[in-house]
């Protein structure tokens, strides 16, 4: 996923507060109908201590997780996006994602 980001000049959306976060989510839901995407924010290197893919920079304090996530169910490393906040996610799954462009 990032790998098809990069070739586009950009990397994984990067939630980096909650209204940021609040707001993709709609627009994505208004243009998609709906369902959750992966972002660029992981785990893998470091199990509970995220960071985003693109320039390994913590997210802010104000992101928003779903109820009783990041739970690591079987060992989950990527993160994805509902409408209720952010969940852990299998890397390996397939599923939406949205990529990050400089202006």
């Amino acid at each position: 996923m990032n790998d098809r980001c990069k070739k586009l000049g950009g990397y994984l959306f990067q939630p980096d507060h909650k209204f940021e976060e609040a707001h993709v989510a709609t627009y994505v839901r208004e243009l998609r109908g709906g369902g959750p995407f992966f972002t660029g924010l992981t785990d893998e290197d470091s199990e509970g201590k995220f960071y985003f893919y693109n320039d390994k920079k913590q997210p802010g304090e104000s992101i928003t997780w779903r109820w009783f996530q990041p739970d690591n169910w079987y060992n989950e490393d990527c993160v994805e996006v509902w409408y209720t906040g952010l969940n852990d996610r299998h890397c390996g799954e397939r599923g939406r994602y949205v990529c990050e462009v400089p202006a």
